[in-house]
């Protein structure tokens, strides 16, 4: 099957979009249509709701997301009237579609009805997962999925919005996780499949943007070697094994990737590149790339029996050890 298959019938047709990827917005594919969110308290409104899906977020979490410990008077009141200006910006977003109403009140809170292949960040989710329990087997389409995927991130997560909330900055916080995860499978994927040329930019990249991640340093080493470059390899590793050993005391992916340089193994070949990369549990540094609580989820992923409900922390907590979540009719 080839990956724009794959890829349809993991995120299903066209439709309209919660985007909070970058400037948060509405888009509707069919017609091509951006609908931005001008107002930042909706922004962070929306963030909210998109953490919680399908579920009622009580009005006091959501009046800490949009004002802090600075919330007015009359905050319930105001929750209200940006709840219905939201609803009215979805409403008329989606005025052609028609469809059960999306925001709704109720006693224990206020709710978006979204399915996760309706928000960029549940489909980014879900084309991860999907790549994960294909990486090993099928380096070709967990490559195809991710080169997908990735180009959802427009900008930082709820990017223009302003400080986040306690909601919104955890959503922040789980999707970077999900999406350096993506980064690792997306350069596995390629070194299993002979593009290791076509990945070195993008590992530069990824160790400047994560320098503590050792990871991505080992990565780069095995992409250099097969491209022939095993004297700008062992400069990675120098360089690499002072921050690391400084953070963290010890190198175990790099001493090991060094010790195959010296004995010249076969694996560091162009020719070696056949046999797939072990996939490693998500191992986070101390600091600021320490392993964080997952929180924010999709709440519903399409499973062999069908939709099965999740929890929020359930979903990134097995999507970041390792665990192939993405088991449907693909």
């Amino acid at each position: 099957m080839h990956t724009a298959d794959i890829i349809h019938r993991m995120w299903g047709g066209m439709g309209m979009q919660f985007r909070i990827l970058g400037p948060p917005d509405l888009f509707d594919e069919e017609r091509r249509l951006r609908t931005p969110l001008t107002s930042p308290k909706q922004k962070r409104l929306l963030g909210a709701l998109i953490a919680r899906p399908n579920s009622f977020v009580p009005r006091e979490e959501l009046m800490r997301e949009i004002w802090g410990g600075q919330a007015p008077k009359q905050a319930r009141n105001a929750l209200n009237a940006h709840f219905s200006g939201l609803r009215k910006t979805v409403e008329t977003a989606e005025r052609a579609r028609g469809g059960q109403a999306r925001l709704v009140t109720g006693a224990d809170g206020l709710m978006l009805r979204v399915s996760p292949a309706e928000t960029d960040s549940g489909r980014f989710c879900l084309a991860v997962s999907r790549a994960q329990g294909r990486c090993r087997t099928a380096p070709e389409e967990a490559y195809g999925i991710l080169r997908k995927a990735l180009p959802l991130w427009r900008g930082a997560v709820l990017e223009g919005e302003g400080p986040h909330g306690p909601l919104g900055a955890a959503l922040a916080e789980q999707l970077q996780d999900v999406r350096r995860r993506a980064l690792e499978l997306l350069f596995d994927a390629a070194l299993s499949s002979l593009r290791h040329e076509d990945v070195l930019p993008e590992l530069r990249q990824a160790t400047v943007a994560h320098p503590l991640c050792e990871r991505f340093h080992d990565q780069l080493m095995l992409a250099l070697c097969r491209s022939g470059r095993g004297g700008e390899a062992i400069g990675v590793y120098t360089e690499a094994r002072q921050r690391l050993t400084a953070a963290h005391g010890h190198t175990p992916l790099l001493s090991a990737r060094l010790e195959q340089i010296g004995a010249q193994s076969p694996e560091l070949s162009a020719a070696g590149a056949g046999a797939p990369i072990a996939p490693l549990p998500l191992r986070s540094p101390a600091g600021r790339e320490a392993a964080r609580p997952h929180r924010f989820a999709v709440r519903h992923v399409e499973r062999a029996d069908g939709p099965a409900e999740r929890s929020a922390l359930g979903f990134l907590t097995d999507l970041l050890s390792g665990r192939e979540l993405y088991t449907g009719r693909v």
